[in-house]
């Protein structure tokens, strides 16, 4: 049973890497058109345009898995039956439920590639592809506006005009409130460079203001504490679905403290906690595509449907988290939701398989 069972895994993985790799071509090349629209704005050259699209591609497999999975399962499932291979297995005794220990099986190894894949290769590559970018276009690491980007820490509120390439800051102003909300002191900085557990501010212009009026000093150097390190600059420069699980954590934390919004950098995580279950349930609802309606439908009637049911499956997911960050939804119940209707379509239509 075992044999049995590891074929029909190798029949479906082979049929979900040839889609994967199908997929990955076709919106490789559509990105490609649309990075030509860039050539040639500052030093982006083709070469850049080619390691950009290279450093996004653990991007595309994460986000292609799962219509891959549901896709490649049903080619791989239609194929054996197409063979009348199902069949025979069918009359040596093999039941349902064996063969879809074999999807099971798959499903398990997809989760796998697609914990890797989001948690590990897709946060570094899609860092380094945004700052290679923007480097190649700007010069500069890209902030989050043209007008850079503010963060709160307690009562001081920071405004960085540009990140630049190596991390540090360019044009730095401070403003800190006292608890009554009043401005008292604006610390304005030439650059910051992060050392040990806090950030060197270079040319300083300080002004204190209080009920006498207002006293400007200026340094060369002052240290500046911070809870913003580094690694929350990161976050800035990378939208929150590329990031890793525990950054997500950390920067929600972050927010929290300082009383700011959590709603977008929340549903990110609960999004990314939910892909490889939607990996898996793509897997398992190809197993109805094969022994339920559609088993006398020919391959290519059960692949469009296949595509038509991953598509459908991308795009209502998409709308509800977006729903649901839009009329403020739990950031759990907006992410989990799409997979949990899918999950028991596919457990309804697995039930009726025989």
């Amino acid at each position: 049973m075992k044999i049995l069972q590891r074929y029909i895994a190798k029949n479906i993985i082979a049929s979900t890497l040839l889609v994967l790799l199908v997929l990955l071509g076709l919106y490789t090349f559509m990105d490609f058109i649309t990075e030509l629209d860039d050539l040639g704005k500052g030093n982006y050259q083709i070469l850049d345009i080619l390691s950009y699209l290279a450093l996004t591609m653990p991007k595309r497999i994460y986000e292609l898995l799962p219509v891959a999975a549901l896709m490649g399962s049903v080619i791989g499932l239609g194929n054996l039956a197409s063979q009348s291979e199902l069949v025979a297995m069918r009359a040596a005794g093999v039941s349902i439920k064996d063969i879809n220990k074999a999807v099971l099986i798959v499903a398990g190894l997809l989760v796998v590639v697609a914990l890797v894949m989001g948690e590990v290769f897709r946060p570094i590559a899609e860092q380094k592809a945004r700052q290679m970018q923007s480097v190649s276009q700007t010069g500069t690491v890209g902030s989050r506006s043209e007008y850079g980007f503010w963060t709160r820490d307690g009562n001081h509120f920071n405004h960085i005009e540009r990140i630049n390439a190596d991390g540090s800051f360019s044009n730095v102003a401070i403003y800190e409130f006292d608890d009554k909300h009043r401005l008292r002191i604006l610390t304005q900085a030439v650059a910051a460079e992060y050392q040990q557990d806090s950030w060197i501010l270079s040319d300083v212009v300080q002004s204190t203001i209080d009920e006498k009026g207002v006293e400007v000093s200026s340094v060369a150097h002052a240290r500046w504490k911070s809870q913003l390190n580094p690694g929350m600059v990161n976050i800035v420069v990378v939208p929150p679905e590329f990031l890793p699980v525990w950054d997500l954590l950390e920067y929600v934390q972050y927010l929290k403290r300082n009383h700011q919004s959590v709603a977008q950098y929340e549903l990110a995580f609960w999004s990314k906690m939910m892909m490889p279950l939607s990996t898996a349930v793509m897997v398992l609802l190809a197993v109805p595509f094969v022994f339920g309606p559609l088993r006398s439908t020919p391959i290519g009637g059960r692949v469009l449907a296949g595509t038509l049911l991953g598509i459908g499956f991308h795009l209502f997911n998409q709308s509800f988290q977006h729903m649901g960050l839009v009329f403020g939804l739990l950031p759990w119940l907006a992410s989990a939701f799409p997979t949990m209707v899918f999950a028991g379509l596919a457990w309804l239509m697995n039930s009726r398989v025989r």
